[in-house]
C-alpha cells in the first residue's frame, strides 16, 4: 500500500481507480485517506483492539473538504491513537458521546433533575428553582454534555448574575446541587463545583419606606393599567410575598369572614397561613369585583396570573416619581422655597413587607405577631383538631395588627384616621 505524509498537496494528488485506493500517512499509524472511484475522499483510521490475531476495525473519520482537512483529521486521528492505546474502543467511544448528548445534554438534565429530585426534595419552591435553571443556566450551557462541564463553562453564569447577588447564589446553589446529585448517580465522576468558592452572601437589606414614600406608591398606582395597580395596592395591604399575591385566586377568599386562606402549597414556608383582611384590603377587592373562581389578578390571556414584574415597578417608578416631584413641589411653594428636583431612591417590592412590619412595630405590635403576619414562622405538622387549631393561633392578633397597618396607612394616604370600615379609596386617588 502507498504511503506518505498526509498533506493537502499528496490529496490533491490522489487519483481514483476502478476500486477504493487508499494512501497511509508515514507518520501516524493506521491513519489514512480513501478515494473512491466516484472520486470522493474520506480519511480514516484503521486500529486493533489487541495484538496480532485480532481483527482489524476501520473508523471513517469523515470526507475531505469543509470542516476535515488534512490538518484536522491528523488531529482526529491522533485522539482516536489515544483512545486505543488507553484501551478504549472509538465505537464506543462514539455510542457513549451519543449518549451524553441525548441524556447528558445540561438542557435535557434540567427534567431529570427536576423529576429525580427537585419535585420531590425542593420543597414548594421547586418550580422556581426549575425555572432559575432554564432562564439563567441553560442558555449559556446548552446541550453540552454534564460530564464535559467545566470552571471554565460555569464562570460566564455566574459572572452575569453579579450585580443581582441574591440571584447568584440562589441560581449556585440550585446548580450546585444538580451537579452534585449528577455525581451520586455516576452520570459524572466528580461536581466541579467542587473547587469553586460559594459566592459572598447577601447583605441584609435594611431599606424602609417612608411615610410619603408609601403615599406616593400608593397614589401612583391608580395610573397603571388594571390589574397591575390593585395588584401594587394589595400588595402594600396584605404585606404577603408577591408570588403570592399576584397568583391569588378568588377562592382563597371569604367575603364573609374578611380573611384569605394562603394553601401551604403556594407558601414559602409551606405553611397554610391566614391573612386577615383590612377595610382598605376589602375595599380593593370590591372594586376588583368579587367572583367565585377565577384569579383575582388576571393576566391579558384571562387564564394566567399577570406577571412582567420588572416593567410593574419601571412603571410604578416613573409614577412615583411624579407624584414624590409634586410633594416636594407644594412644600417648597408653601415655605417660600425654590423648587428643585428629586430623586426615587432605590427600592424593591420586597421592601414593602420590611416596612409594614417596621411600622407594626412602632404601633406597638408584638414581634411574634408581626412574624405571624408576614408568615415567617415554621409552624409544624400537626393533624385533625391540633391542626385546625394552630392554624387559628394569632387569628385574633393578626387582625388587629393588620386593622391597625391599614388605619395607619390610610392616615398617611388621606390625612385624616380612618372611621370605623369606611374608607375614602377615592380621596387616595388625588
Amino acid at each position: 500500500m502507498p504511503t506518505a505524509a498526509i498533506t493537502k498537496r499528496s490529496i490533491d494528488a490522489l487519483v481514483r481507480g476502478e476500486k477504493d485506493v487508499f494512501l497511509w500517512d508515514d507518520r501516524e499509524k493506521g491513519f489514512g485517506a480513501k478515494i473512491t472511484p466516484a472520486g470522493k475522499i474520506s480519511y480514516i483510521y484503521q486500529y486493533r483492539m489487541g495484538g496480532r490475531g485480532t481483527a482489524t476495525k476501520r473508523w471513517t473519520i469523515g470526507p475531505h473538504g469543509g470542516a476535515w482537512t488534512a490538518a484536522t483529521a491528523r488531529t482526529e486521528a491522533e485522539r482516536l491513537a489515544i483512545l486505543v492505546g488507553q484501551g478504549i474502543d472509538p465505537v464506543d467511544d462514539k455510542k457513549r458521546r451519543e449518549r451524553e448528548a441525548a441524556t447528558l445534554g445540561f438542557t435535557a438534565y434540567v427534567d431529570t433533575f427536576t423529576d429525580g429530585y427537585l419535585k420531590t426534595d425542593w420543597g414548594v419552591s421547586w418550580p422556581q428553582a426549575k425555572r432559575q435553571l432554564e432562564m439563567h443556566v441553560a442558555p449559556i450551557l446548552g446541550g453540552k454534555p454534564l460530564p464535559s462541564i467545566t470552571v471554565a463553562d460555569l464562570n460566564p453564569v455566574f459572572d452575569s448574575l453579579r450585580d443581582r447577588p441574591a440571584l447568584q447564589k440562589n441560581v449556585y446553589a440550585v446548580v450546585r446541587k444538580l451537579l452534585v446529585w449528577a455525581e451520586k448517580r455516576d452520570d459524572i465522576p466528580v461536581s466541579p463545583m467542587a473547587k469553586m468558592d460559594a459566592p459572598r452572601g447577601v447583605r441584609s437589606r435594611k431599606r424602609i419606606l417612608s411615610p410619603e414614600e408609601l403615599v406616593a406608591i400608593w397614589r401612583a398606582s391608580f395610573k397603571l393599567d388594571d390589574p397591575r395597580g390593585h395588584f401594587v395596592r394589595l400588595l402594600m395591604l396584605s404585606l404577603q410575598r408577591r408570588s403570592e399575591v399576584a397568583e391569588l385566586p378568588w377562592a382563597e377568599l371569604s367575603k364573609a369572614d374578611a380573611s384569605w386562606l394562603l394553601p401551604g402549597a403556594r407558601a414559602k414556608n409551606g405553611q397554610d397561613h391566614i391573612v386577615p383582611l383590612n377595610a382598605l384590603s376589602l375595599g380593593i377587592l370590591a372594586d376588583r369585583g368579587w367572583k367565585a373562581r377565577g384569579l383575582v389578578f388576571p393576566s391579558s390571556t384571562g387564564s394566567t396570573p399577570i406577571s412582567n414584574f420588572s416593567d410593574i415597578k419601571a412603571a410604578l417608578d416613573r409614577e412615583m416619581l411624579s407624584e414624590l416631584q409634586d410633594m416636594a413641589d407644594k412644600r417648597a411653594d408653601a415655605a417660600g422655597d425654590d423648587r428643585h428636583p428629586v430623586e426615587v431612591a432605590p427600592w424593591r417590592v420586597h421592601d414593602l413587607r420590611r416596612t409594614g412590619a417596621t411600622v407594626m412595630q412602632s404601633l406597638g405590635i408584638p414581634i411574634e405577631t408581626t412574624e405571624r403576619v408576614l408568615n415567617h414562622h415554621e409552624g409544624g405538622e400537626a393533624a385533625g383538631i391540633r391542626g385546625v387549631y394552630n392554624l387559628h393561633q394569632y387569628s385574633v392578633e393578626k387582625r388587629r395588627a393588620m386593622d391597625a397597618w391599614g388605619a395607619w396607612l390610610n392616615e398617611k394616604i388621606n390625612g385624616a384616621p380612618a372611621s370605623c370600615n369606611v374608607v375614602q379609596i377615592a380621596a387616595a386617588r388625588s
